[in-house]
């Protein structure tokens, strides 16, 4: 019964502080992003719309402060009036007090846990929403009809219309995290990249600025106008994977499983995978090149080919042709060997008659005549007959010469067959080493990939536990301070805090990101340097 009087009058004492202490600290995180809004150039209105999700954003981080120095207090207040001496020597053991807080911390960490999980993505998703709807809403009221949309982080360009290298009806909205601190809108303009690639030059003509409205208003207030303006625009070296911002922690863990069941179907996984993507982008920049000769030399290949087989269809014509101009040409040659035996029998039949028929037979010049005019016509007809043999031999020579190309072209069109072969088989091989570069890419992008998820997920888990650690670390501080004084336990506070916890979480993402360091290690550190310190006091004041 004694131990849970005291029990409960531990847990009043801490909320007698904590509380206030909590309103404080949401009080000063809120008047800081405030500033910091309205410094970016968003209107009180809007300011006031986003204040809701705002509080939601820094109760995570508000949390363990006030925990801390609510404990450090209570404690300090307890030890200052000697209560807990009393409660030692009346043989109450110090597990009893410590015990009630630290499940307050349980239920603040679990508390933590179920914003960052589930709560905080569905917020920042809500903001988002609320955002597109504001765009939409000043996009609509000047009749922009936005048929491109650029994103230069923090900047969304969304364009009406392109002619050339010139926009047209162009609205630039700026933002801070979710929320919407400046529009700017333009009749025309153009954007450049300058040659390193750092920054964006975005020139706008005949444009106004807007105020930001968040609200349910039909319009947006005009700021100013101008003619011309430059606005430069830095380029982030490394665009993150925001939308894991709005993935609640199930649905993370659940991408992660996904992606370690693909991963499971693989054999060996590299170690590195940023060195593997490296060395895979290489192979496949060496294969590309190596293929692009190949392919080069195929088409030299195909051209050749189809080229032989050009010639070889034209000289099987010609010699097609020479076939049958052969066969003219023997045709003529016979008809003119039956011609000269017809003239010979015609001649000898003429001799016959004229013997036989005419009594002093033929008188010796018209036989001279007549022999004469047979031998010219036999002439004649042998020419032609010798014409033709020289055409049938040219005609022959024509035929060798053709079968010949064509046996040169038969042969040219086997060793480029092989050639093409042998190229074919090379663009297999090559193939199937840019699949296998490919798929190295996949899976060390599937590691990367997971390697993100999982740190996303610590990152959504371990500021949780620092309520709790905090709370460790705050019972023996209080008691070794012996003060309830708000000044000395808000400086412990900001000195754990800002110099301690939050810089080693800041390292740890950085090393768990960028260099490559084990997550849990990482992402973990600061909560176990404060299990070390709290593990440290707690043995000091044992020896009290």
């Amino acid at each position: 019964m004694k131990i849970q009087i005291l029990h409960k009058y531990l847990i009043k004492e801490l909320f007698r502080t904590f509380l206030p202490s909590l309103l404080c600290f949401e009080f000063v995180l809120l008047l800081g992003f405030s500033i910091q809004l309205l410094h970016k150039g968003l209107d009180v209105p809007s300011l006031f719309s986003v204040l809701p999700y705002m509080a939601l954003y820094t109760i995570p981080h508000a949390l363990p402060t006030s925990l801390l120095t609510a404990t450090v207090m209570s404690y300090g207040r307890l030890s200052a009036d000697n209560e807990i001496t009393a409660i030692k020597v009346a043989g109450i053991h110090l597990h009893n007090l410590v015990t009630p807080v630290i499940i307050v911390g349980v239920f603040f960490s679990i508390l933590t846990l179920y914003l960052n999980a589930e709560v905080l993505p569905k917020s920042y998703f809500k903001v988002r929403q609320l955002q597109e709807k504001a765009v939409k809403r000043v996009l609509a009221t000047h009749f922009i009809t936005a048929k491109k949309k650029i994103d230069f982080p923090p900047y969304q360009i969304f364009i009406g219309a392109v002619e050339s290298s010139n926009f047209k009806d162009i609205a630039v909205f700026e933002f801070a995290g979710e929320i919407i601190v400046s529009v700017l809108l333009a009749e025309e303009g153009e954007i450049e990249i300058d040659d390193d690639v750092s920054q964006v030059f975005l020139t706008l003509r005949r444009g106004e600025f807007l105020k930001p409205d968040s609200g349910n208003s039909v319009d947006s207030p005009t700021t100013g106008s101008f003619e011309e303006a430059v606005f430069k625009i830095p380029l982030s070296r490394e665009v993150r994977h925001s939308a894991l911002k709005y993935t609640t922690l199930t649905d993370l863990l659940g991408q992660r499983k996904e992606i370690n069941n693909e991963l499971s179907r693989f054999g060996r996984l590299p170690k590195d995978p940023e060195k593997t993507i490296e060395r895979a982008k290489s192979g496949i920049s060496s294969i590309d090149d190596k293929k692009n000769v190949v392919e080069a030399k195929l088409q030299k290949a195909e051209k050749e080919i189809k080229r032989s087989e050009g010639k070889i269809s034209k000289q099987e014509g010609t010699i097609k042709r020479g076939k049958f101009n052969l066969n003219v040409y023997e045709n003529y040659i016979n008809v003119a060997k039956g011609n000269i035996e017809n003239l010979t029998r015609e001649e000898e039949s003429v001799d016959n008659i004229i013997s036989n028929w005419t009594p002093f037979g033929d008188t010796l010049e018209r036989k001279h005549e007549r022999e004469k005019e047979f031998e010219k016509n036999i002439s004649l007809i042998k020419k032609i007959i010798e014409k033709d043999k020289r055409r049938i031999k040219s005609t022959k020579r024509k035929i060798l010469i053709s079968q010949r190309l064509i046996d040169e072209a038969n042969g040219k069109i086997e060793k480029l067959t092989l050639e093409v072969g042998e190229l074919n088989r090379s663009m297999k091989d090559l193939q199937k080493e840019h699949a296998i570069f490919t798929e190295q890419i996949a899976i060390s992008g599937k590691q990367k990939m997971k390697r993100e998820l999982s740190i996303n997920i610590h990152k959504r888990l371990s500021p949780s536990l620092a309520s709790l650690t905090f709370i460790l670390i705050g019972i023996p501080l209080g008691i070794m301070t012996r003060s309830s004084n708000m000044l000395v336990s808000v400086g412990i506070s900001f000195i754990l805090i800002l110099f301690i916890y939050y810089p080693l979480v800041a390292t740890g993402l950085v090393v768990a990101e960028s260099m490559g360091f084990p997550i849990i290690p990482s992402v973990w550190g600061a909560n176990v340097v404060n299990l070390i310190i709290s593990a440290l006091l707690f043995r000091k004041i044992m020896k009290l």
